[in-house]
This record gives C-alpha cells, structure tokens and sequence, in this order.
C-alpha cells in the first residue's frame, strides 16, 4: 500500500482543481509536510486557499487516487511543487475583467456603467488601502475612465445590457468562466477586495451611465487631471486616482 499526503487549490486560469501529491515516505512526517505548505504559503502568501487529504491506495500512481475516490476525478496532478505555486501564484492577481465580471453577475451593467464602476471600486480601494485592485492600467477617454480587458470583452455589447447566467464569468479567449465571486476570494487578500467591491456597488450601483459619467468628470477628479475629454489613452496613474479621487466620493 501507498500512503498519499495531497495538497490541493485551484488554478482559474486552466479551470480546474490541482493537487501536489507527496508519496515519498521521507516527507510523510509532520515536519516535512509542514515545511511543504509553509513553502507553498511563502509563494503564494498567506492567505492561499489550500485543503489536504489524506488515503492510502495500491500504488504510488494518481490514477489509484482517483479510483480509490472520485472526488479527485478531473484534479490535474503537478509533478513539481514550484510548478504547483507557480500556477497558484498566476491566479492571485486580479484583472479588471475580474472585477467587472463579477460586478456584472452583481447588477444589471451596460457597457459604459461597468467601465465606471470598475473604476470606482479600484479608485475606493486604492484610496482606502494603498494598493491595487487589479493589475490593469486605467485609461483617460473622451467618456471617462477605461480598462483595456474590459473594452475588448464588452464593446460589442453597445447600450445594452450585459447578461451573466449564474453568477459565472464570460468565457473568452484568456479567461475560463468561474463563479465571479470565487474567482475574486482567491486573490490575494480576497475577501478584503469582495467587501470593497462590494460598498463601491453599493455606493454607485444605483446611478445610471450618464450619472456616473458626470461623476468621473468632475473638475479634479483623476479622469481631469489626465486630460480629460482631450485625452486619448493617456494613463491614469495611481498618484492622480489619490489625489483627486476625493472629488469623486464627496458629492454622490
């Protein structure tokens, strides 16, 4: 028999489950293991999601794990622990996408209002937290602020509506679909990012396009200092976003 020591996570990006499964009889020790996740958790940081199992099978091979239980059926199998962290880590960062599919799971968005209230809860976190929300850049445009991912997965959808079905992410070209809220609780410091997201939607989810199109047009605001309906792909930097989103938040 053979003693199978499995540590598992997800990896959004391929969609579906991974696991790292320790055979080696060396490291089937509470120090080993241990040392094993502290590893994975100094990658990854602290927060990573990870569960592990435990079960012993005929043979060292993963087909045995998942004949002996079909809870492992469709887990991919890492041979490497840096390649297990590795795709861990890819999936830690949020993209603008990220946040405006969960958004839109959330409300009913056109194209135009997402790409406001992307920015807003970017805005709202940054300010509030000193970090980023998602690694985006944010750009200035005749109507507002913009997100590159977000303009290429929306644009075909004009004035209308976009649709979400369960709570899941679109799928495109380089995002498998996931549920929304899943994918934003993965990320590092995840569930300080859902509440976040969560006041922004609460705060300006009411507000139709053109008023939320007023709001990031404010004299001051961080759209104006990057040159406003003059400019055309110019960045919005974070150091604008800190000094003029407060013209943002004041008047609501």
């Amino acid at each position: 028999m053979t003693k199978h020591y499995i540590i598992m996570s997800s990896s959004y990006s391929d969609g579906r489950r991974i696991a790292f499964d320790i055979t080696d009889e060396s490291l089937l020790n509470t120090q080993a293991i241990n040392g094993i996740i502290s590893n994975i958790r100094s990658d990854c940081d602290d927060d990573v999601p990870l569960s592990t199992h435990f079960i012993e099978t005929k043979d060292p091979s993963w087909e045995s794990v998942v004949t002996y239980d079909p809870f492992f059926e469709g887990v991919e199998c890492i041979q490497t622990l840096s390649e297990f962290s590795k795709k861990i880590k890819k999936d830690r960062v949020l993209s603008g996408l990220d946040v405006a599919n969960y958004i839109a799971s959330k409300i009913p968005c056109t194209h135009l209002s997402l790409q406001k209230l992307v920015y807003l809860a970017y805005a709202d976190y940054l300010c509030s937290r000193s970090e980023r929300l998602f690694e985006d850049n944010i750009y200035a445009f005749q109507y507002g602020p913009v997100v590159d991912s977000i303009f290429a997965e929306y644009k075909g959808t004009g004035d209308e509506y976009i649709d979400h079905v369960d709570d899941r992410a679109v799928s495109s070209a380089s995002i498998k679909q996931m549920p929304a809220k899943s994918r934003i609780l993965f990320a590092k410091n995840g569930f300080d990012k859902l509440q976040s997201i969560d006041k922004t939607i609460e705060k300006y989810g009411k507000y139709s396009a053109s008023k939320l199109v007023d709001i990031t047009h404010r004299a001051g605001s961080p759209w104006s200092i990057a040159g406003g309906s003059k400019a055309y792909h110019q960045v919005i930097s974070d150091d604008m976003i800190k000094k003029g989103h407060s013209v943002e938040c004041d008047k609501e």
